[in-house]
C-alpha cells in the first residue's frame, strides 16, 4: 500500500483517464502502413514472382531438337547460334506449336583427358558428368561429335541392341538402340557382364525387376570404363 507522503500531491485530475482521440482517415492509413508495410511488400513480392513464373511458362517455347555439340574445342556463343539457325531452317514442327526451335549446346570434353593435368581433369570430368546426364534423361537428339569412334569406345552410346556399330547410310530406329518396356506384358533378360541404362521416359513409372538374390548397391557397377575393364579381366 502507497504511503501518505506519495499520494498527497495527486490531484483527482490525474486520476481521470485521458480520452482517446478518434483518428483522421489519413492518420489512420498512415498508422496502418506503419505497422503493415512490410506484409504488403513481401505480398507483392510473392505476387510479382508467381506471375513471372507463369508468365514465362506460357510464353515459353518448348525446343523440338536439342543437339549436343561434344569436342576438344569449346565453340563460342556465335558458332552455336549460326547452327541453330541453320538447323531450324531444316527442322520440322515437331511439337506442333507452330514454331520450329532448335536448342544447341557444347560439351567440351576431350575424351584423352586421362594423362592432362589436374586442373584439366576435373574440368573434364565435369563435362563428362554432364554428358551422361544427358545419356541419362535423354535431352539431345542428335551429337555433333568431332572423335565419333573415341566416342563410342569409351561409352558404347552409338553401338546397336546387336552390338555392332552402325553404318553410314543405316536408316535406324529407337527400337535399334533401346528396348521399350510400354506394355506389362513385355519383360527383359539382363544376363551377366551385360552393361544397361534404365531411362524413365514418363512419370510414376514402375519396372519390375525379379532377381535371384536381394538388391545391393556395391554389386553394381556404373561406371562405363570400370565395366569394360571389368569384362575384359574375365576375358
Amino acid at each position: 500500500m502507497a504511503s501518505y507522503r506519495y499520494e498527497r500531491n495527486i490531484s483527482p485530475e490525474d486520476l481521470v483517464p485521458e480520452k482517446t482521440r478518434e483518428l483522421t482517415p489519413a492518420e489512420a492509413r498512415a498508422n496502418w502502413w506503419h505497422y503493415h508495410w512490410y506484409y504488403v511488400v513481401l505480398i507483392a513480392a510473392a505476387v510479382l514472382a508467381v506471375g513471372y513464373f507463369v508468365w514465362s511458362r506460357v510464353t515459353e517455347v518448348k525446343p523440338d531438337y536439342t543437339v549436343a555439340v561434344v569436342g576438344r574445342i569449346d565453340p563460342d556463343a556465335a558458332f552455336l547460334s549460326e547452327v541453330e539457325t541453320k538447323l531450324e531452317a531444316a527442322a520440322d514442327d515437331v511439337n506442333g506449336d507452330g514454331k520450329v526451335k532448335v536448342n544447341v549446346k557444347s560439351i567440351w570434353l576431350a575424351l584423352d583427358y586421362d594423362g592432362q593435368d589436374s586442373s584439366l581433369r576435373k574440368l573434364m570430368e565435369s563435362s563428362e558428368d554432364k554428358l551422361n546426364s544427358d545419356f541419362y534423361l535423354c535431352e539431345s537428339m542428335i551429337f555433333i561429335v568431332d572423335d565419333p569412334a573415341a566416342m563410342e569406345q569409351r561409352y558404347g552410346c552409338f553401338r546397336l541392341l546387336d552390338g555392332t556399330d552402325p553404318q553410314e547410310g543405316d536408316s535406324l530406329s529407337v527400337s535399334d538402340f533401346a528396348v521399350l518396356l510400354d506394355d506389362p506384358a513385355k519383360g527383359l533378360i539382363v544376363e551377366h557382364n551385360m552393361w544397361r541404362e534404365m531411362i524413365w521416359q514418363q512419370e510414376n513409372s514402375v519396372l519390375c525387376v525379379a532377381a535371384d538374390s536381394y538388391y545391393e548397391a556395391e554389386d553394381y557397377i556404373r561406371d562405363y570404363d570400370e565395366f569394360l575393364k571389368t569384362v575384359q579381366a574375365k576375358g
